[in-house]
């Protein structure tokens, strides 16, 4: 009878098991671009309540109303832009406040942070700092693990790789050759770090980056990294906003992934800092405005696909 009994509960449960919607398993997250914020060409972001061009992360008030956004969209992690050699040299005294002030904020709302650094720069730079590019970057990452990397409040990546998250300006296949290729001196601190490599301004080839984005979409080799924003093409010259139909399917196969899906382009060009809610009306360039202007259309799209608790791939 007690058996009886147990597999007649099992009938009636089965179907409520089976049914049960999926977890969300990629962790999400965002770039915010503390940089380079000369080509919003009349574009406006809602911060503090304020329609402003002109948003900082110097003003820790700011940083406070974007991060809050960036979590009611279910994004819990931000990884800030550090990619030029400029930030971490002559620009240091007006860079190093503001990754402090994310860095706070994050503490304060419970998110993560990590940062994005180059793994290149200029024929000046090399010609100013006397340093081979890896020498120069793994100096960046150790100033990465002594200031921000053993804080709590900055993302390791988990998966069997406990490492602190790094991610670097160049493809796959660019950036692990020069690696493999440079002496061990200088990537003593780099190899602290679980290396994310990015796409650049050529088109996405299979295999190229590991998903960790810039333009359009890609994904990791494995599929365990997504990447999506809100435009397509990866040149310039290419680029275009897609529309909010588009942007669902994106970020609902983004948000499919297995281990982390990033959301929204760090490039100034591009869609700028994708947090996502922009006034396009009075944007001087066409390829940039939102769909009928609307401010909080890529925003809203994001904040109820990955706040809704269920998930489902693109059709």
């Amino acid at each position: 009878m007690r058996t009886l009994f147990f597999k007649s509960l099992l009938f009636i449960l089965l179907p409520l098991v089976v049914h049960v919607p999926k977890v969300k398993a990629g962790e999400p997250c965002c770039h915010i671009l503390i940089c380079c914020r000369s080509n919003n060409d009349g574009m406006t972001f809602l911060v503090d309540g304020k329609w402003n061009p002109a948003h900082d992360y110097r003003d820790i008030s700011q940083v406070s109303d974007i991060l809050q956004k960036i979590k009611d969209a279910g994004v819990n992690n931000v990884i800030i832009d550090m990619t030029n050699a400029s930030q971490w040299t002559f620009l240091w005294s007006t860079f190093q406040p503001m990754v402090n002030n994310v860095q706070k904020v994050c503490q304060e709302k419970k998110m993560k942070f990590f940062i994005f650094i180059g793994a290149a720069y200029t024929q000046d730079d090399i010609q100013k700092l006397k340093m081979s590019q890896f020498s120069f970057w793994n100096a960046m990452a150790k100033n990465v693990w002594e200031m921000w990397a053993q804080d709590p409040a900055y993302k390791r990546y988990g998966y069997g790789d406990d490492r602190p998250i790094l991610i670097v300006f160049q493809p796959a296949d660019v950036y692990w050759e020069r690696y493999k290729a440079a002496p061990e001196s200088e990537k003593t601190y780099l190899s602290k770090f679980h290396i994310g490599t990015t796409q650049v301004n050529s088109p996405i080839l299979s295999g190229k980056s590991d998903g960790w984005g810039y333009r359009n979409y890609s994904q990791s080799v494995d599929g365990k990294v997504r990447f999506v924003c809100p435009n397509k093409g990866v040149p310039p010259s290419d680029w275009s906003r897609i529309s909010k139909e588009d942007w669902e399917k994106r970020v609902r196969w983004a948000s499919e992934s297995e281990e982390y899906s990033i959301y929204g382009s760090y490039d100034d060009v591009c869609d700028a800092i994708h947090w996502g809610i922009a006034d396009t009306k009075n944007c001087t360039v066409a390829l940039k405005k939102y769909p009928d202007d609307q401010p909080y259309c890529y925003y809203n799209v994001l904040k109820d696909i990955l706040t809704s608790g269920s998930k489902s791939g693109p059709k």
